[in-house]
């Protein structure tokens, strides 16, 4: 009866362990929200003749993913955002900005279905 009884607590911790999300803890990069979707920075660099005007910056810091406009989780207040030239700013799979870091410009792309 002790042993079922101890099987059945350690079965259930390790169902419980597993519902954790995770998510969060495997982002390592950026990622700020603009208009309700989340950008996540990469390290692909963009030329400075490709940037076409600043639309906006990180208006406040967070510690989990951004859910507010302008949010910015691993980004500081104050970090440029930019429309990149010829590059539509939508809400499907191709939409990419352009933000600012240390001096130089990188491509932030939509991150789909995180939030």
């Amino acid at each position: 009866m002790i042993k079922r009884t101890i099987l059945l607590l350690l079965v259930t911790l390790l169902m419980l362990t597993g519902c954790k999300d995770r998510n969060q803890d495997n982002i390592t990069s950026p990622v700020f929200n603009w208009n309700g979707h989340n950008y996540i920075v990469t390290n692909e660099p963009i030329p400075n003749d490709e940037i076409e005007e600043k639309i906006g910056e990180i208006k406040e810091q967070t510690t989990d993913l951004p859910t507010k406009h302008e949010e910015g989780y691993r980004l500081d207040t104050g970090t440029n955002i930019y429309k990149i030239r010829g590059v539509e700013i939508t809400n499907d799979i191709d939409s990419k900005m352009a933000i600012e870091i240390e001096g130089e410009y990188r491509v932030a792309r939509i991150i789909v279905n995180i939030k």
